[in-house]
């Protein structure tokens, strides 16, 4: 043979087929492009795997501090590194210390919550270690460290902390779980390391909210002139005369929707207080004219369950002649400010202070309904 066969067939098969669709389809010469490079991974420093290596190891069952490897050192990173020879406080050698005591003396129960990410009162209360966490990780939420540490009180603690239990629930050890993974991974975990109730830490629709959690919140939330109860004890003696509804409520008039107002006062007292006490103040129980007896169904509700007698008595044990005559009290529609603190004169809103009192004083009923000083 002559010519150009040989030439042709001394070419690999693969090859000859991609010259042949080259020529005929046109395709256009391409470049190279190398795929993007990895970043190099942040280089982990000789205390953090320590500390890790010991936590991981010693650490494990329901007394688990962390997720994974990288998330311990990620919370090892932001955490102040504090004194070796003086362990103590919100530090890494604090934690340290724990997580070697865990392993020697065989008590993880009693070393492993303060090896953690929150500390557990022993290394920094675990308020102190969620906000360091979260400042570190995530956009802060509040102004300064004292102020989230602050409202952090009005979580809910569920005590000891496992990782693998405490992935989900209203609590303040299912956000040091997430946000002890946002310091791995922000975008996927800083929102539900939230100090708002965000999925996963947020209980199941329908679930009944406890006077008690609710309390907690709005007495952290609402303090000095936005205060909407005087003390702990008036606002569960309120809470249990309201329904409890569920905590997804938003508007009804129950525990549920005032609780939800309760936490968004964390963040927003001067728009959530009022709304968190005990009239609602026509965002939680608004009435079918919000703007002229907003604050009335709550008021009713608590005056036929503080000063029951007189309620037969004056409104023969109608709520609704009850609202109506509400309706004609200066302050009865929605938005009208209640705080303790501005609770006087004759407003609704100095009614709704004297029957939150009437719980434990039932002389004050009077007041409640209208008698000085409420006049």
């Amino acid at each position: 043979m002559t010519g150009l066969l040989p030439l042709v067939l001394l070419a690999p098969p693969a090859a000859l087929g991609w010259l042949g669709c080259h020529a005929i389809a046109g395709i256009e010469d391409r470049t190279y492009v190398p795929p993007e490079e990895e970043p190099e991974p942040t280089p982990v420093s000789e205390e953090c795997a320590s500390y890790c290596a010991d936590v991981m190891a010693n650490c494990t069952g329901e007394h688990q501090a962390y997720s994974t490897l990288d998330t311990c050192h990620g919370v090892c990173a932001a955490l102040p590194a504090g004194d070796p020879l003086e362990p103590v406080d919100n530090t890494l050698a604090c934690r340290a210390r724990q997580a070697e005591l865990a392993g020697r003396t065989g008590e993880p129960e009693a070393h492993c919550p303060a090896a953690g990410p929150g500390g557990n009162g022993i290394c920094g209360t675990n308020c102190e270690g969620y906000c360091a966490l979260q400042a570190a990780a995530c956009s802060p939420e509040l102004s300064t460290h004292e102020e989230c540490v602050a409202k952090c009180a009005g979580l809910k603690d569920a005590g000891a902390f496992d990782v693998i239990e405490n992935h989900e629930g209203d609590t303040l050890q299912c956000r040091l779980v997430h946000v002890s993974s946002a310091t791995v991974d922000p975008d996927e975990h800083c929102v539900h390391a939230s100090l708002m109730p965000v999925e996963p830490c947020i209980e199941p629709e329908g679930t009944e909210p406890s006077c008690e959690d609710y309390c907690q919140v709005v007495m952290t939330s609402c303090e000095g002139d936005l205060a909407v109860y005087e003390s702990t004890e008036q606002c569960l003696a309120v809470c249990a005369a309201l329904p409890p509804g569920g905590t997804e409520h938003r508007s009804e008039n129950t525990v549920g929707c005032r609780q939800y107002h309760a936490y968004s006062a964390m963040l927003a007292p001067d728009t959530h207080c009022q709304h968190a006490g005990p009239g609602g103040d026509g965002h939680c129980g608004a009435d079918a004219d919000a703007t002229t007896t907003g604050n009335c169904e709550s008021y009713c509700t608590l005056l036929e369950a503080a000063c029951h007698d007189a309620f037969l008595e004056l409104f023969g044990g109608d709520r609704g002649a009850c609202e109506l005559d509400c309706g004609e009290v200066s302050g009865a529609g929605h938005d009208s400010g209640y705080a303790v603190a501005s609770a006087e004169g004759n407003t609704l809103a100095c009614r709704l202070l004297h029957v939150s009192r009437a719980f434990e004083d039932p002389s004050l009923c009077a007041a409640a309904l209208g008698d000085p000083p409420c006049q």
